[in-house]
């Protein structure tokens, strides 16, 4: 029992969160570093889930991950410690009451709405990098089907078509492609299909998956004549919703901490005017 007590204290400590944030500044100018000496370690960070890179390439780089490790820890820690900081707060505002108006009472919890929105959104990256779904170089070719990994979708490439420029003034980029129409059919197992477009920065949103371009052919008029195909980034991002939410919560406590910082500074203008 005094053990518990006393981790709770240190959690709750103020101190820590000072030492914490500190060492995550020395952590991440570290990794700045080392990043630039080994681009080639973090770069299939890109495409892998979290613990895959830990095992295929974090523990085989430790002399230059390391640093990465130590921000994982780090930011573990300064989450527990976020969690009961805010838990004591929040437990002091009740014990004490509603001292002043209802609505000073409410606003006084806003900005433990905005630690309470910092956890869900680092929470919500976590089950993406762990739980989710990015396979890269998934190549379609018109009329042939594939099955998008861990699902019974089926997925085709109806059609593509590009908008080609044909000026003059650009003459590097004539007979290249300004725009893309990737036409692509997706259906559950033996259901119904549906046909969508695909665009560069215009990906499709299908059964918790997204679909997003890499590349395609022809991007231009000229050059060798091959089979037209699709190159595809296929994700699944199950925390994407829980980001969402803690983005909302963090900007609903941040309009309200504005809000009663706004009220306080206009009663105390009003009680220096009676003076």
């Amino acid at each position: 029992m005094n053990i518990l007590r006393g981790l709770w204290r240190f959690f709750g400590s103020a101190a820590l969160s000072v030492v914490l944030l500190l060492s995550l500044v020395v952590v991440l100018c570290c990794g700045y570093y080392l990043f630039e000496a080994a681009p080639q370690v973090y770069e299939p960070l890109n495409r892998l889930l979290l613990w895959d890179w830990l095992a295929s390439y974090g523990m085989g780089e430790l002399g230059n991950a390391w640093w990465f490790f130590a921000f994982l820890i780090l930011l573990g820690l300064l989450v527990a410690n976020t969690m009961v900081c805010t838990w004591q707060k929040v437990a002091v505002l009740v014990r004490r009451g509603t001292k002043g108006s209802r609505l000073d009472f409410i606003l006084r919890f806003s900005p433990h709405l905005m630690h309470l929105a910092f956890i869900i959104i680092l929470a919500s990256h976590l089950v993406t990098y762990v739980f989710g779904l990015n396979v890269q170089n998934n190549v379609v070719l018109p009329g042939r089907e594939i099955t998008i990994p861990g699902s019974d979708i089926k997925l085709k490439l109806m059609g593509i078509k590009s908008l080609f420029y044909e000026g003059d003034r650009l003459a590097f980029y004539r007979n290249r492609a300004l725009t893309q129409d990737i036409t692509l059919s997706l259906r559950h197992g033996q259901g119904e299909a549906t046909v969508r477009s695909l665009a560069f920065n215009s990906p499709i949103w299908y059964g918790g998956y997204s679909i997003h371009l890499k590349n395609y052919f022809p991007r231009s008029k000229s050059g060798m004549k091959r089979r037209p195909y699709a190159n595809l980034i296929i994700r699944r991002d199950p925390g994407v919703k829980a980001f969402f939410f803690g983005t909302v919560v963090f900007a609903i406590g941040l309009l309200a901490y504005l809000w009663q910082a706004l009220r306080q500074h206009r009663q105390r203008a009003v009680r220096e005017a009676q003076l």
